[in-house]
């Protein structure tokens, strides 16, 4: 039995990759560039403090290393996902709690819904599907063309 992970598994994985290793630069190497002028809405949440955006930036940068591990053996590295995932749902979990105790408003949630809430959704569906054991067997979508043959 192939344990090849599919390739839109492949793709997600570098694309949310990309996404965190960009992010965690900015915000590592340009946090003023990052706090006021790349993400609509940030500089609503209180002072600039470059420390503290710098150090968020490494958050980023590390779940970036784990997915890129990831990204070149989903099986092998699946862990990096879920650790991606659990990362990834706190951050998410963060903002939830922060829009319902009056401290963002819902004015940039179109923003939030891209950069945080689906990407993080995307990690937890990939961390679930490539966590399983392998000799179960994985759903349809999970399966390669190869697995179906024999």
């Amino acid at each position: 039995m192939n344990h090849k992970s599919p390739a839109w598994i492949y793709a997600l994985l570098w694309l949310l990759a990309a996404m965190y290793l960009a992010n965690g630069i900015e915000m590592f190497f340009f946090p003023a560039t990052w706090f006021f002028r790349l993400v609509p809405g940030v500089p609503e949440t209180g002072a600039f403090n470059a420390h503290l955006v710098a150090d968020s930036g490494t958050f980023f940068l590390g779940v970036a290393a784990g997915l890129v591990f990831a990204a070149i053996d989903p099986r092998r590295n699946a862990v990096a996902v879920l650790i991606a995932a659990i990362a990834s749902l706190m951050h998410a979990i963060l903002h939830i709690y922060s829009h319902e105790a009056g401290l963002l408003s819902y004015q940039h949630i179109v923003t939030e819904i891209v950069g945080i809430y689906i990407p993080t959704a995307i990690l937890c569906v990939l961390a679930f599907l490539l966590m399983r054991p392998a000799g179960e067997s994985a759903p349809a979508a999970l399966r390669t063309v190869e697995e179906h043959r024999s």
